[in-house]
């Protein structure tokens, strides 16, 4: 079993623009998360997909320096972005999505999942069907037949937008969600808002960046009103939008 992992990346956000390559002591939120990513032992491949619209040609740029593969497509339709840039890798198998929004992705729960993955023998597997890991630790694994079907037959524009909720959704496909021992949903690790920024700078500058998620929940219950800034921040607020807006 041969993994691709394909980090999504933009610099249009909405609420914090150009946010994946905000930098935290020197250094990007981009390169936060590729060299967590590094650290597990199953990855064979990482790749950073991105747009192709003009914005993101910084994200490009920024790869080519770091020695980074850099892959562009549809900045609306993500799920040919993926589906494009897996044709490109066509030696694997296998797929992980992470997004660049996760700077302190933990690389024990990617490793896991890929182990669940592959015993499992299923076409999804994912920590986010069931949420109890905190916002900022979601990953999933899909085999690349699964993402060639959802590309066939996905046809809502949230199905687009969402790389895997057509696989999420589908009964076709068998799917496998793993849980952590505690509920721990409520932790906000991710950065979507400029108060998301501060709570991630906070840890790192802190704390470093090598730590696992439970560490910095830890220190985020030590430091309340470092905790207190991004709580209310709602958990999968894009996703509802686009469902909201659905259309063929």
């Amino acid at each position: 079993m041969k993994i691709l992992c394909i980090i999504q990346a933009r610099s249009s956000s909405t609420r914090l623009p150009g946010k994946v390559l905000r930098e935290i002591k020197g250094k990007p939120m981009l390169w936060y998360v590729v060299d967590r990513l590094k650290k597990t032992k199953a990855i064979d491949k990482i790749v950073v997909a991105t747009s192709d619209h003009k914005d993101d040609d910084v994200i490009e740029k920024y790869c080519q320096n770091e020695k980074i593969d850099c892959f562009r497509g549809s900045l609306e339709d993500v799920l040919s972005r993926y589906v494009n840039c897996a044709k490109k890798y066509s030696g694997y198998d296998t797929i992980i999505r992470i997004t660049a929004d996760c700077p302190l992705i933990d690389p024990k729960v990617v490793d896991l999942l890929i182990k669940t993955f592959s015993r499992e023998k299923v076409d999804y597997a994912s920590n986010v069907l069931k949420e109890t890991y905190p916002d900022g630790i979601d990953a999933e694994i899909f085999t690349r037949e699964s993402i060639l079907i959802s590309d066939k037959e996905a046809k809502l524009g949230s199905e687009r937008e969402h790389v895997t909720l057509y696989i999420r959704n589908n009964p076709k496909f068998k799917k496998i969600n793993i849980e952590n021992k505690t509920d721990m949903s409520k932790y906000r690790l991710t950065v979507d808002n400029p108060e998301d920024f501060e709570v991630i700078s906070f840890l790192i500058e802190n704390y470093g960046y090598e730590l696992a998620f439970g560490e910095y929940c830890k220190h985020l219950e030590e430091h309340p009103e470092i905790m207190a800034k991004n709580a209310k921040i709602e958990r999968n607020l894009g996703l509802r939008k686009s469902l909201k807006k659905d259309k063929i």
